[in-house]
């Protein structure tokens, strides 16, 4: 954070990217979103094959994709009945180095 030296004061600009990560923070502090980021990390890959390894229903592994996509962290492919689910790499970039910017100062 850009604060000055010795004040805890905060511009509105990083209040609002605090709250961006504070967002992000609690969207992945789920145990199966991980899971799922980490599954998503080697490819596309649709409810079907996910709700397995997990060893959760399908429609928790939906409600988990949910707030993955609604957070920007996943992305979805169409094709016929089925969806692929991805993983949003330029966004979870953004989000990292913004991590380590206000947390590290990097």
């Amino acid at each position: 954070m850009s604060a000055r030296p010795g004040s805890s004061q905060m511009n509105d600009t990083e209040k609002v990217r605090l709250n961006e990560l504070a967002d992000y923070l609690k969207v992945i502090s789920d145990p199966h979103r991980l899971q799922i980021i980490c599954m998503l990390a080697a490819g596309e890959r649709c409810v079907c094959d996910m709700h397995k390894s997990l060893g959760i229903p399908q429609n928790l592994t939906s409600h988990h994709l949910k707030a993955l996509r609604e957070a920007g962290l996943v992305k979805t492919r169409r094709e016929g009945k089925w969806v692929h689910y991805s993983l949003d790499v330029e966004r979870i970039l953004y989000l990292t180095d913004l991590y380590a910017e206000l947390l590290l100062g990097r």
